[in-house]
């Protein structure tokens, strides 16, 4: 259980991570990545036409977020995690907005069922806000009260294992 959702800080630079780890550990990486995709997934289910792929696409991004989120807090103990997940909230938007821009320069950004224009760069932006808030904020409280669960039932189950509260 060590391994995944450590209970304390590892100092990295004594030990030989894995690339893929290495990139989880750091915030802007991950959390950049989620924004341009998310952005750029969006445009894609918005301009499809199909209301599956629409409820299907929205789904993916969802998961998709939640699985970065997820890759990233890993790393770092539960306490850890409120200010990790804030964060990745806002690098995520930072980037998810500059892509829009860029989408809007290019007419591939959708605001609804129209190409979306400057005018409305802010509302898509106080929507991805309140709607990436709640889902980061929900997740990691969930994701953290699992992991304290799995963690009890562990310990509980290891002979001589000491719980450090």
């Amino acid at each position: 259980m060590s391994r995944f959702f450590p209970r304390d800080v590892v100092h990295w630079g004594e030990e030989k991570l894995h690339p893929l780890r290495a990139f989880a550990i750091r915030t802007i990486e991950p959390a950049g990545i989620t924004g341009l995709v998310l952005r750029v997934w969006r445009a894609v289910i918005l301009g499809s036409g199909s209301w599956l792929f629409f409820v299907g696409g929205l789904t993916a991004g969802v998961l998709f977020l939640c699985g970065m989120l997820t890759w990233h807090l890993g790393n770092y103990p539960v306490r850890r995690w409120p200010l990790r997940a804030l964060a990745f909230l806002v690098i995520e938007l930072a980037v998810e907005m500059g892509m829009s821009s860029v989408l809007i320069v290019f007419g591939r950004e959708r605001y609804g069922s129209q190409n979306a224009t400057w005018g409305d760069w802010w509302p898509m932006a106080g929507q991805a806000l309140w709607q990436r808030t709640l889902t980061v904020a929900l997740f990691t409280a969930v994701l953290a009260l699992v992991v304290q669960m799995v963690r009890r039932a562990v310990d509980q189950r290891t002979p001589g294992s000491v719980s450090p509260h």
